[in-house]
């Protein structure tokens, strides 16, 4: 049977038999999450390979569904006949068999750890294709090394340390599926979930443990929890379907990434979502540049019929709409018309963000995922995103600590919180009310139980001695132990920062007056700036990105000199910058309190 697992059956030889039997060109990075997921859930019979990838053939590759069933025969058989490469590993080749026979876990030669390290590490669609075929390169069998040159062996330590580094810098990234339109979608995917004792360990620690997943179809989530308790990682779960019971059926997208910079302009980058109508306009285009003159009339009637069928499923799936809404959907992230022509890697990583939510919105999947959206969104994009979303006829979880958003968008509060899921219906102010409500009286019967059972001690201890009343205290003793006692109450921990107090400086602290903030002749931000700043100034600058309000901060920090004007900083005042690329500044090699130490080492470690 197909063997399961990457070990023993490398992810590149599985897309090859995707892409022999297949053929739809374009399609490449779905063939590398179809191979993972082949790889991962072994199918034993062509209808068992069709209900796994079933949706990715009918819907993303217009195949029917009989046609579907027989390539996924067809895999099967390919699967089956290629067998393993001796060169590479110590094992069995796969045979066909009287009785269906599952192959397990096949010890392969220890020197190629780092190869099936590098399969293992192959989260669904890393963009792999030049890793596999440059690793595929790459790689040698054990059996030829002996014969290999000093100099081949130099260069291939080479080579495969510059594979480990590609799997070590693979397993830090966490992509999910990719952002995919499917069409036809039936009512039966319009479904809730419901999921009980959900476990999740990472690490040897529990993030979950027996929880209940509910989730309603088109209703609108926010999972809120302390920083670091496992937020994203229930997301990335989800998204890949690796809780237990979740419907594999279902499509689940979750923005968590960039795109990553290239030569697709940014509508390309949304459009290509909706695989099904790139292949119906290729395939179109095809059909209309056939010389017909070449061709004898039944071939031109075949091919009149094939363009009208073609013409009819784009009609069917809407494709005259897509570059419409994509452009809406992008204009609403603040993109302009001229930026839909513009190439991705034009853009900063804020705005491939934009690019990257704007191709989940596109795809509109069953479930939607959002970890922190309006990370990088100006004030016009956020409340746009919010319409948008309360508009959305799907279920949508978000993960937000935008107070204001939630309360804008969210339906029902998810809260982790000691391991479990606790629901709570209405936005995130209805949430604290609730929830504090809820503790308040817990607390109050976690005191009367309190007394109670203090009460109940007292006299087991008064009487305990007391031949007439042992009957009495045994009967209190049984009641003590019959008792559920009310679960303690716990909170999330708070974490308080204490400033200390800055001395006091006299007036003016920071002033810029009629000034010209830019870089340059013909690069003016803004002119005619006055600002000024004493010891209880709190202002916030807001305006679109790009509009030049990190120029304005730069200016202020004396870090660029204004144009025009004047500017003027009392010589006691000490500024602090926080600023959105402030990580960059950072070693990443140190802990949190060692990065303390380096920039303020006068202090103990239990200081910082």
């Amino acid at each position: 049977q197909l063997l399961n697992s990457a070990a023993k059956m490398k992810i590149s030889e599985v897309i090859d038999v995707l892409t022999t039997v297949i053929d739809r060109k374009g399609l490449e990075h779905f063939y590398q999450y179809l191979a993972d997921m082949l790889l991962e859930e072994p199918p034993l019979t062509a209808e068992d390979c069709f209900e796994l990838i079933g949706d990715f053939i009918t819907d993303g590759m217009i195949y029917s569904k009989e046609e579907g069933i027989e390539l996924c025969g067809k895999l099967i058989q390919m699967f089956l006949a290629k067998g393993l490469r001796d060169d590479l590993r110590n094992s069995v080749v796969p045979k066909y068999l009287k009785y269906s026979v599952c192959i397990g876990d096949v010890s392969d030669h220890i020197e190629y750890d780092v190869i099936d390290d590098a399969s293992k590490a192959l989260d669904p669609l890393l963009d792999y294709d030049k890793y596999t075929s440059d690793s595929n390169s790459m790689l040698i069998s054990w059996g030829e090394e002996n014969e290999l040159s000093l100099r081949d062996k130099e260069t291939q330590k080479k080579k495969l340390e510059a594979i480990e580094k590609q799997i070590e810098s693979m397993r830090k990234q966490k992509k999910s599926p990719p952002c995919v339109v499917i069409h036809g979608r039936e009512a039966s995917y319009k479904m809730d979930v419901h999921i009980n004792n959900v476990s999740i360990i990472v690490g040897g620690k529990a993030l979950l443990d027996r929880a209940t997943l509910k989730l309603t179809f088109g209703r609108k989530y926010g999972l809120i929890g302390r920083n670091g308790i496992g937020k994203t990682t229930l997301l990335n779960h989800i998204a890949r379907k690796e809780v237990d019971g979740f419907p594999t059926h279902l499509h689940v997208l979750h923005v968590e990434q960039e795109i990553e910079p290239e030569e697709k302009t940014v509508i390309e980058h949304v459009l290509e979502c909706d695989t099904q109508r790139t292949q119906l306009l290729d395939e179109r285009q095809n059909l209309l540049s056939v010389d017909e003159s070449k061709m004898k009339k039944r071939q031109k009637v075949e091919n009149a019929e094939k363009l009208e069928a073609v013409e009819a499923k784009l009609v069917e799936i809407e494709a005259h709409e897509a570059e419409y809404k994509a452009a809406k959907i992008l204009g609403g992230l603040g993109f302009t018309q001229e930026d839909l022509t513009r190439k991705s890697k034009e853009f900063s990583g804020g705005w491939r963000m934009r690019i990257s939510l704007a191709k989940a919105l596109f795809s509109n999947p069953d479930i939607l995922l959002l970890d922190e959206p309006t990370n990088h969104l100006d004030l016009d994009a956020v409340m746009w995103l919010e319409d948008y979303i309360q508009g959305l006829d799907i279920t949508v979880v978000i993960v937000s600590h935008a107070r204001e958003f939630l309360n804008n968008v969210a339906e029902e509060i998810i809260h982790f919180f000691d391991d479990k899921l606790e629901y709570y219906k209405g936005n995130y102010d209805q949430f604290e009310k609730t929830r504090t409500e809820l503790l308040k009286q817990q607390k109050k019967q976690v005191e009367t139980q309190t007394k109670h059972v203090e009460h109940i001690q007292k006299f087991i201890d008064k009487f305990r001695y007391n031949a007439k009343r042992a009957s009495l205290v045994q009967s209190r003793i049984k009641s003590l132990k019959r008792m559920e006692l009310i679960d303690e109450i716990m909170e999330d921990p708070t974490c308080v920062f204490i400033f200390p107090e800055p001395e006091l400086i006299s007036p003016p602290l920071l002033r810029l007056t009629e000034a010209t903030i830019g870089y340059g002749s013909g690069k003016e931000i803004a002119d005619d700036v006055t600002i000024d700043i004493n010891m209880e100034s709190r202002y916030a600058i807001v305006g679109p990105n790009g509009a030049g309000k990190t120029t304005l901060l730069k200016t202020l920090t004396g870090e660029l000199e204004q144009m025009d004007g004047e500017y003027y900083i009392n010589q006691r005042v000490r500024i602090g910058l926080f600023t959105q690329h402030h990580v960059d500044s950072l070693d990443l090699r140190l802990s949190a309190v060692e990065q303390m130490m380096e920039n303020f080492g006068t202090f103990n470690t239990e200081d910082y």
